[in-house]
């Protein structure tokens, strides 16, 4: 199948709400044990088992690539209390897994907003309540030279602020898991996506509604729990999205979720049976996907990379970008010398074929960051030390 000349292919997205460990009073299953890991060395050695050498050689797709998972990671900051006993500090979650064997993998954004109460085990409805988010992002570009491109909603909970900020900043989102066991809900924090296009791929979000098509520019991909006790992916949803690709003849996105800090070994080994099963039925191709190049080949989006030119002229610092950034504003990240964060907002000024950005520098900037996306929703991050 390598070779076939047709277009008929699944592009397989495995996400991973990333959140490092969780303890103190949380679910358990019916027998009394713990449902969720709570501590590093636990969690680590169960996803060792699936990101290793062997694994990866093991378990290849129709062009002998290794499996990969994308990564959507979340610091836990900027809540008031603890009652799951989550690390607080950033970057945890993202050091801890780049340790692993996961130079294949993929790292992105998962974000959970906190509520006014501050309080640790809530997901606040309005995402006014807090901008730590800001915070999070520039960290993530100012300490790690790092940009996520994608974006996961925390418990896939997104309110239209949320859509409207999201439109503004991030062009990928892949927090659609409707299913056929959605059901109505007027509760945010029981958000099934119901009503949400249940198609395997992508849709434009409607101004007033997340969940209907509308003529928003970023892209909204459907991803399903691949195990969990709302949702559990059956072959025959698998099988749905192989025929599609072999009846229309074109790439289809089939994409799940889990959650690191549950046991995924299992769950990971039968889904790669479903789809290789699927793909020696319909006798369709399948390759292990990157989310956005997964959405950039179902688009037919050319990718598009920003090369950031910088110049410090006294006491202002200027940034010129190769093409238009998808944002609106350029995303600005400061730390001071005594650490403390800033974010900025900067205006992009067109000047014939050139983007443009400028700020005052103060005299106790340490370290500035630019970052943000393509047109194609590639990410650029560029920073300076001063």
């Amino acid at each position: 199948m390598a070779g076939s000349s047709s277009s008929g292919q699944v592009l397989v997205v495995h996400c991973i709400d990333t959140e490092g460990p969780i303890g103190g009073d949380v679910r358990r299953r019916p027998d009394g044990s713990k449902e969720f890991m709570d501590n590093w060395p636990d969690i680590k050695n169960s996803l060792r088992e699936i990101t290793c050498p062997e694994f990866r050689e093991k378990y290849v797709d129709s062009n002998g690539n290794p499996y990969v998972y994308n990564w959507f990671i979340m610091d836990f900051m900027g809540f008031k209390t603890n009652p799951k006993n989550r690390i607080e500090k950033f970057h945890d979650t993202y050091d801890n897994i780049k340790s692993l064997n996961a130079s294949h993998d993929f790292f992105h954004w998962h974000y959970h907003q906190p509520p006014k109460s501050g309080i640790g085990d809530q997901w606040s409805p309005d995402w006014d309540e807090s901008d730590i988010h800001y915070e999070i992002l520039g960290r993530r570009a100012l300490e790690r030279n790092d940009f996520p491109e994608v974006y996961r909603a925390g418990g896939t909970i997104e309110d239209n602020k949320c859509s409207h900020w999201l439109e503004d900043h991030f062009m990928l989102d892949y927090s659609n898991r409707v299913s056929h066991r959605s059901t109505p809900t007027t509760n945010i924090f029981d958000f099934n996506w119901y009503g949400a296009p249940s198609h395997w791929g992508y849709y434009h979000p409607h101004v007033d509604d997340l969940t209907q098509p509308g003529e928003m520019k970023r892209m909204i991909a459907r991803s399903v729990d691949l195990e969990s006790r709302l949702h559990h992916l059956e072959q025959w949803q698998v099988d749905k999205a192989f025929s599609y690709a072999k009846q229309f003849d074109k790439p289809v996105l089939l994409s799940y979720f889990s959650h690191d800090h549950r046991d995924m070994r299992a769950e990971t080994y039968r889904v790669i049976q479903m789809i290789e099963k699927s793909s020696i039925k319909f006798g369709i191709p399948f390759s292990y996907c990157d989310a956005k190049h997964a959405l950039q080949k179902i688009a037919q989006i050319s990718p598009e990379k920003i090369d950031v030119i910088t110049a410090i002229k006294q006491n202002e610092v200027s940034f010129t970008f190769t093409s238009r950034p998808y944002q609106k504003k350029a995303f600005i990240f400061v730390l001071t010398d005594e650490g403390r964060f800033k974010h900025i907002e900067g205006n992009i000024i067109q000047e014939d074929d050139c983007y443009t950005c400028s700020i005052p520098v103060e005299k106790d900037f340490k370290r500035i960051a630019v970052a943000g996306h393509s047109q194609s929703g590639d990410g650029f991050v560029k920073v300076i030390e001063l």
